[in-house]
């Protein structure tokens, strides 16, 4: 009877092993392929940093295709996930706001925004980069801040994108599905 027990306990700790090292490797791939998203992003938001005259469209759509899902894995993604946020770029009608495109958000929130007088009085300015989804049912959640200038800049631009008024929520295959969009504010001083 210990004998038996003792092949049973081992072949349970070699079932183990294998399933940990199964379960590792599969940690260690998605560390790579989080690992390498992170760099397409932090790339795309330095060409948005270096663009200058980039319109509010062109930067959400540069920032977007460093997240862009390929065709199959989308599809594979959002019958999954049906939570899963469909990158700007990737999604087949995107999402309107007002009935425009980002542009009319870009000039929305322009026209909400509070520069802060504390980062004025210390002549803080510069780019916020945000990432935000606008939901199947056109509400924008999930807002954070990807890259930040000033705590105080960031909060402004959290607060203006997230009591943005709904959009009409995008499409992928005819289904109203939620967009995940990176959004840049900028904060300049004249």
């Amino acid at each position: 009877m210990a004998v038996a027990a003792i092949v049973v306990v081992g072949c349970k700790n070699i079932g183990s092993k294998k399933a940990a090292q199964e379960a590792a490797a599969a940690e260690a791939a998605a560390e790579e392929a989080a690992a390498a998203q992170a760099e397409r992003i932090n790339k795309a938001i330095e060409e948005v940093e270096a663009a200058e005259n980039m319109t509010a469209l062109e930067a959400v759509e540069a920032l977007s295709r460093a997240q862009l899902v390929e065709g199959e894995a989308l599809s594979d993604e959002l019958a999954g996930n049906p939570d899963f946020a469909v990158p700007f770029a990737a999604v087949e009608e995107k999402p309107s706001f007002g009935g425009g495109d980002a542009n009319d958000f870009s000039k929305w929130v322009a026209e909400n925004i509070v520069y802060p007088q504390d980062a004025q009085d210390r002549q803080v300015g510069g780019r916020v980069i945000l990432q935000f989804t606008v939901s199947k049912e056109g509400d924008v959640k999930d807002v954070s801040v990807l890259k930040g200038v000033d705590p105080v800049l960031d909060a402004e631009a959290v607060r203006v994108v997230s009591a943005s008024p709904k959009w009409a929520p995008g499409n992928q295959n005819s289904i109203p599905v939620n967009v995940k969009y990176t959004f840049p504010v900028v904060f300049k001083l004249n």
